[in-house]
């Protein structure tokens, strides 16, 4: 009686401790994406977003709230959130005249879209398959997480 039991629970126990390694698993975690400051645009563009250019000015983009002001001891490092960026690079590259002299900019700024895109993304999608119950009536998730296109 005792054995059938303690196999049980020892099952059991396996069984969850399975689970939690697998909800913690890397794939689960947004990670924070690094870019250089000119891949916002030169100075005068990025800055609206970024504030004024610093040496060696990081960009890091999350899923949580901007932070432009770099600390006053340490590296100058700007938090943006990624929506924000998401949406600066497509209103800067609109705003861009499309000549020769432009060109470059224009694609590095596709180019940081493009990699922010696969991110965001797979968040939204993420966010969107689960279950929307606990919400309340009349919120639509996909308003949480707008949809943004593949390309500017």
């Amino acid at each position: 009686m005792k054995k059938p039991l303690a196999l049980a629970l020892v099952l059991g126990c396996s069984l969850c401790l399975m689970l939690l390694v697998s909800c913690s698993d890397a794939s689960y975690i947004t990670p924070a994406m690094t870019f250089a400051y000119d891949d916002f645009g030169s100075e005068p563009i990025a800055s609206s977003l970024l504030g004024p250019k610093g040496k060696d000015t990081q960009v890091i983009v999350r899923f949580a709230s901007t932070r432009i002001t770099p600390p006053a001891d340490g590296p100058d490092i700007r938090f943006v959130n990624t929506e924000k960026a998401m949406w600066f690079l497509r209103r800067e590259v609109r705003k861009m005249p499309k000549t020769e002299e432009t060109a470059a900019e224009r694609q590095r700024l596709q180019s940081t879209y493009s990699r922010l895109y696969e991110v965001y993304s797979t968040k939204r999608n993420s966010f969107l398959s689960t279950p929307g119950s606990t919400y309340g009536p009349g919120v639509d998730k996909a308003l949480m997480m707008p949809p943004m296109p593949p390309r500017i």
